[in-house]
């Protein structure tokens, strides 16, 4: 049938949306593992829309119903080189509160996390490798090691608490990129998200014909209103 690309960036929840949308009867349902209060899900192209550049094996949806992806701001290239290609775009808040807690998100569950062994530490790796000036670094790494560390491993920067920190400041001040300039079948602004999941759940249905039956939206709302409890 087709396949429906969900854009996002970094800690805004992306895989646990396509892990909970893909439960709908109208989509192929999407393998996926929890850790660290993370969710990591497999998709067709196994996660290589995620990946800063993508190496795309061509396939076609074969399913009668919508196969899900996760994308990071590469929606376009999967129009160009796939056919029949739908598209939600998860916009980046203009609320600072909100932003802050995207950042939080992504600092706390990705950065400062593991990644499990496997194909996933290996893939960390092999993303890592990719922008890395040093040729001898993976020599340094273990699996035990935060995504952090071996981030900053790979930048040959010795990764001291005081390094980290500073890693994590300059990640916190950072100001949103713009949303990408792609024509999506549906946008989610990132504040209605938080406030107004029934809104979300009549637009996917009027867009798309997929039924959200369950309450998995209001977890963002739950999960929002903690960190605010917090700070």
């Amino acid at each position: 049938m087709t396949f429906l690309f969900v854009d996002y960036d970094q800690g805004v929840g992306g895989e646990f949306f396509c892990a909970n949308l893909s439960q709908s009867l109208q989509c192929v349902k999407l393998k996926c593992n929890e850790y660290n209060n993370r969710t990591k899900v497999i998709d067709i192209f196994n996660q290589e829309f995620l990946k800063p550049e993508p190496e795309i094996i061509i396939k076609k949806s074969k399913s009668e119903l919508y196969d899900i992806v996760p994308t990071h701001r590469h929606t376009d290239l999967a129009k160009e080189k796939l056919e029949n290609v739908k598209s939600i775009r998860i916009a980046n808040p203009l609320d600072i509160k909100m932003w802050h807690f995207i950042k939080h998100q992504q600092i706390n569950k990705v950065l400062l996390s593991k990644e499990p062994t496997g194909s996933y530490f290996l893939g960390m790796l092999k993303i890592l490798a990719k922008s890395s000036g040093n040729k001898n670094w993976i020599k340094h790494v273990n699996s035990n090691m935060d995504v952090l560390t071996l981030t900053l491993i790979s930048q040959s920067i010795d990764p001291t608490e005081e390094n980290k920190n500073i890693y994590i400041q300059k990640l916190i001040n950072r100001p949103p990129l713009p949303d990408p300039m792609v024509s999506y079948d549906l946008i989610i602004p990132y504040e209605d998200l938080i406030y107004k999941s029934k809104t979300i759940a009549e637009q996917i249905e009027q867009t798309f014909n997929i039924k959200i039956t369950s309450n998995w939206l209001d977890t963002f709302k739950i999960n929002y209103e903690a960190y605010l409890a917090t700070t």
